[in-house]
């Protein structure tokens, strides 16, 4: 079955648009080739650096039409994976207007995931629950703990709350070094294709993350 996989987090710098890039990369390796939407249409890092080479859409969900627009990019693509990749501040429209995803997945039979990053802040946690408490109709939904700010285990306001109980599963995910990603990100690289930009021991070193993350990812997209 084929999925629609939202990035979420509700708030900027958890991580959305690494776990985007590293998803689709995931995809990609797998031989699921992927339709990458862009929400955050003021600052389109991912967008600009994936457009030439998988297909994307940009899609602004502030308001009921941009669900709309979501809608029909899927309903157009419904024998792929989609990734949508979502801007900061979109939970409360995903909570009002989520149910247009959600009707449109469940008429295409395609599998609706959610994939929630997270830092060691309260507030992405709250975010996290007004999004579950809200019944959103989804198949799955996965709390990603972003390990770009501290080890699991410095994750413990996330292991004290019982919202770890009502997602699917926990995802640990593999930090990206801050030098590889300033590189990848100023010069607009896709993971996949960065290699030929990069020194030998930085390959050695994205290697090892693209394998991590696929990994870690493992559950979301097979």
């Amino acid at each position: 079955m084929n999925k629609i996989v939202v990035i979420g987090g509700g708030k900027g710098g958890v991580g959305k648009s690494t776990v985007s890039m590293a998803l689709l990369d995931a995809l990609l390796h797998a031989e699921n080739k992927p339709v990458y939407v862009e929400t955050d249409d003021s600052n389109p890092d991912v967008y600009k650096s994936v457009n030439k080479l998988v297909t994307s859409e940009l899609c602004n969900l502030d308001d009921e039409s941009g669900w709309i627009k979501l809608g029909g990019i899927i309903e157009a693509n419904p024998k792929t994976n989609i990734v949508v990749n979502t801007a900061a501040g979109i939970t409360d429209s995903l909570v009002e207007h989520g149910r247009i995803l959600t009707d449109v997945a469940n008429a295409l039979k395609m599998k609706l995931v959610m994939l929630w990053p997270l830092n060691r802040q309260r507030d992405g946690l709250e975010l996290l629950k007004n999004f579950l408490d809200s019944g959103q109709e989804y198949a799955a939904t996965y709390a990603l703990l972003n390990t770009y700010f501290g080890k699991e285990e410095r994750f413990v306001r996330y292991h004290s709350t019982k919202l770890k109980d009502r997602v699917t599963d926990t995802i640990v995910f593999p930090e990206l070094n801050d030098l590889l990603a300033d590189k990848i990100t100023d010069a607009r690289m896709a993971l996949w294709n960065a290699d030929t930009n990069l020194g030998i021991a930085e390959q050695s070193a994205l290697h090892k993350y693209r394998t991590a993350a696929r990994s870690a990812l493992g559950p979301v997209y097979e």
